[in-house]
């Protein structure tokens, strides 16, 4: 099992230092570009940003609480404890693999009485909604946007998409017994079925569209925190790399954060815009404010945590 592990890390590890010498390359080729641009930084638009990014983690955090409390009964969780608890194991993104903070929620939650079924199925119902609302938000911005990619392939798979979304929500609870079957193999225990409201599915998946909307703005107001004045059309094209290159960092489940996938699939998604030095730099400009968030929440979210711990102990021991 030990040698497993050290293969997925030094895979993981090759493919960031693959991709990001293969951005390194572009740099180079486009330095004198690069070079001829005067960077402005505007505070202003960069605290924007960093807000706008905040908000995102928020709103999903808002999701995962309203999905647990949704399920779970009579058994509750405030907001700020569901800050402590998502945005502490947030952090673990930046280990390989994308189990960690599964696994650092069902240890916090058990303790307070949750069901490691229950903790499954608001992450899972979570993180399924989120890749298809931000992955249909990301493909419509994509088709106004000024990219050499075919404006029918893009439609196709926004179709498929939204047909797989109303798949989803229709037959939701067949697909879910065979996911959830699927995934107590893996992780080698018995996983009872939730009912979700198809009420709760569509609050979901308002949720997570506002997310990622935010998500994207968050892009534009770094473009002009850091002196980008880009066209009209160009702003759909800057909200899509963001959104769908984040979706297929995450999915690269060996990646830490998806550093490296992120940053090159936002760069093959922004070198055919107008500027081709914007395309090298905003993916690093956005990775550093992402990191920042993350930091800032998971510290906020240590706090809170320490909070969590002492009064689910004082609940515990008053009892």
């Amino acid at each position: 099992m030990a040698y497993k592990k050290v293969l997925v890390n030094i895979l993981s590890y090759l493919i960031i230092g693959v991709i990001f010498s293969l951005l390194f390359v572009e740099f180079k080729k486009n330095w004198a570009s690069i070079q001829s641009f005067d960077l402005k930084f505007d505070v202003f638009f960069i605290l924007l940003s960093f807000f706008a990014m905040v908000t995102t983690y928020l709103l999903t955090t808002y999701g995962w609480q309203v999905t647990l409390n949704t399920l779970s009964g009579e058994n509750k969780i405030t907001f700020l404890d569901s800050v402590a608890i998502v945005n502490t194991s947030n952090l673990t993104k930046y280990i390989p693999g994308k189990v960690w903070s599964y696994a650092l929620q069902t240890y916090w939650l058990a303790k307070a009485g949750f069901s490691n079924s229950l903790i499954v199925f608001t992450y899972i119902i979570n993180i399924l909604t989120l890749i298809i609302t931000f992955l249909m938000l990301g493909l419509c911005y994509l088709a106004f946007s000024p990219v050499e990619l075919s404006f029918a392939g893009i439609v196709f798979c926004l179709l498929l998409l939204v047909v797989f979304d109303i798949l989803f929500i229709t037959f939701y609870s067949k697909l879910f017994n065979a996911l959830m079957s699927i995934v107590g193999r893996i992780i080698k225990q018995d996983i009872a079925y939730c009912e979700a409201p198809t009420r709760l599915l569509l609050y979901l998946q308002g949720i997570h569209i506002i997310s990622a909307f935010s998500y994207g703005i968050g892009a534009y107001f770094m473009c002009l925190g850091i002196g980008f004045d880009i066209s009209n059309n160009s702003i759909y094209l800057v909200m899509s790399s963001m959104i769908i290159s984040d979706i297929i960092g995450f999915l690269a489940i060996i990646v830490p954060s998806g550093l490296g996938v992120r940053e090159g699939i936002m760069y093959l998604l922004l070198k055919g815009g107008t500027f081709r030095s914007l395309s090298l730099i905003l993916p690093i400009a956005t990775r550093v404010v992402i990191m920042i968030v993350d930091v800032f929440l998971g510290a906020i979210g240590f706090v809170l945590l320490n909070n969590y711990k002492a009064k689910r102990d004082l609940d515990h021991y008053g009892k």
